[in-house]
């Protein structure tokens, strides 16, 4: 399934320009659409990304302009893979319930609109197109900034041309490669589960680098990422009542986070 996901979305960012343009990602925080090169900066200090991304959110949004005419079959293909991952995370965050001495269904009353517009789950295609020319390159550029994804956790499928990093807090927040396992799915830690569980699982700072390997520079990169964040309408509050944290909903702290990230 996944060969046949990653293939699907290839042919849309083989798309022109002009082509992928009308499926733009609306102003705001609209969770379904095309972002271009640029468009987001995960971390502000840095020039955008270098990296295009499409996002499927509200999958039962009526308004939502899939590229089926463009890309046979692309609608059908994701949503199955949408219902894998979306099944996947179930079950992980019962198994990090049971390790955290809860209830395996702890978390579920924050994802009962998942594929909503009151959803705040996405699946996203991030595609890095090739660097053939370093020079080109703005200064402190890079193919995606340092930050922590802001929801609860992160399924992640990457291709095997790396360049991942993860902050190790063991050796003072030095990165570290994440070097892609094929067949496997990396599970990532993101702010709002910190909150949750009063810091005893901590969001993890990554970052794309762009290759030194010129060889390496002239392939694309891709990932296929579900962000598995609560319901925009969920409170989350310390789940020891510690209060460690304020209460927040998720769709206040995702939208703040997503205001910083995105050029609008």
């Amino acid at each position: 399934m996944i060969d046949s996901v990653f293939e699907t979305y290839d042919k849309f960012f083989d798309l022109s320009l002009d082509v992928k343009q009308k499926y733009t990602k609306d102003k705001g925080t609209s969770p379904n659409g095309w972002d271009a090169i640029e468009r987001e900066s995960t971390n502000i200090e840095r020039p955008g990304d270098l990296k295009e991304s499409f996002d499927v959110g509200a999958v039962n949004d009526e308004n939502f302009k899939w590229p089926n005419a463009d890309v046979p079959n692309f609608q059908s293909t994701v949503m199955s893979m949408y219902q894998y991952l979306k099944d996947l995370a179930s079950r992980v965050l019962s198994v990090m319930a049971i390790g955290l001495k809860m209830e395996p269904d702890s978390f579920a009353f924050a994802y009962e609109k998942m594929g909503t517009s009151l959803g705040g789950t996405q699946l996203r295609y991030n595609y890095y197109p090739m660097v053939p020319d370093i020079s080109k390159v703005k200064p402190g550029q890079i193919r995606c900034g340092e930050h922590t994804d802001y929801g609860g956790i992160t399924l992640l499928i990457q291709d095997d041309v790396g360049g991942l990093e993860v902050s190790n807090i063991k050796f003072n927040g030095q990165f570290v490669p994440a070097t892609p396992m094929k067949g496997t799915v990396l599970v990532n830690i993101a702010d709002l589960m910190q909150r949750w569980t009063s810091d005893k699982l901590k969001s993890t700072v990554h970052r794309v680098l762009i290759p030194e390997v010129e060889i390496k520079r002239r392939v694309p990169r891709r990932s296929l990422v579900f962000f598995v964040d609560p319901d925009l309408d969920s409170l989350i509050t310390c789940l020891d009542g510690s209060n460690k944290y304020p209460p927040i909903t998720s769709g206040q702290w995702i939208k703040g986070k997503l205001y910083a990230t995105y050029k609008y």
